[in-house]
């Protein structure tokens, strides 16, 4: 209707689904301040923080020194996004991103918990032998049990570099 009748419109939520379904831009803000500007797209696909990342729900955030082609974290080495600077930064791995290996390279993992989310599959939540949990997707088929011992590899196109360090 607003589009129809070109109206600007300021629409103030903390709902984020409204929020990316309504505006043509977001607006993240924290403390009365700006975090973040962009289209919704923008904005979930390259969240510029780590309060933008985890108001947006992600919580694989951690600490990291990029050397190369791959990232030192407490996960171990993960693979960055090509171009991504060398030094000290922190990294969002998007569940979609953290992949359950059927051999034994990757990351050693107990699966803690897991949700049913309809058609978007099945979220993990893994409790790796080294560094904090990560979150995990998979479809359905491939889903297994809590208690069940997983091994996971990262994914770079899944790899964001955040704009700030802790």
């Amino acid at each position: 209707m607003f589009h129809q009748l070109g109206t600007t419109v300021l629409a103030v939520t903390h709902d984020q689904g409204e929020a990316f379904a309504l505006a043509d831009r977001v607006v993240v803000m924290r403390d009365g301040r700006i975090a973040q500007v962009g289209t919704p797209l923008e904005v979930w696909q390259r969240p510029a923080s780590e309060f933008v990342a985890r108001f947006l729900g992600f919580d694989n955030v951690v600490e990291a020194t990029v050397r190369g082609a791959y990232a030192e974290t407490s996960w171990g080495s993960l693979p960055v996004p090509a171009g991504t600077a060398p030094g000290r930064c922190q990294l969002l791995i998007r569940p979609t991103g953290v992949r359950l290996t059927g051999d034994e390279h990757g990351l050693r993992c107990e699966v803690q918990a897991r949700t049913f989310r309809g058609g978007l599959g099945v979220s993990l939540l893994l409790r790796p032998e080294q560094g904090p949990t990560l979150e995990a997707a998979c479809s359905l088929r491939e889903a297994p049990a809590e208690g069940d011992r997983v091994n996971v590899e990262f994914m770079a196109e899944d790899v964001v570099v955040l704009g700030d360090v802790a």
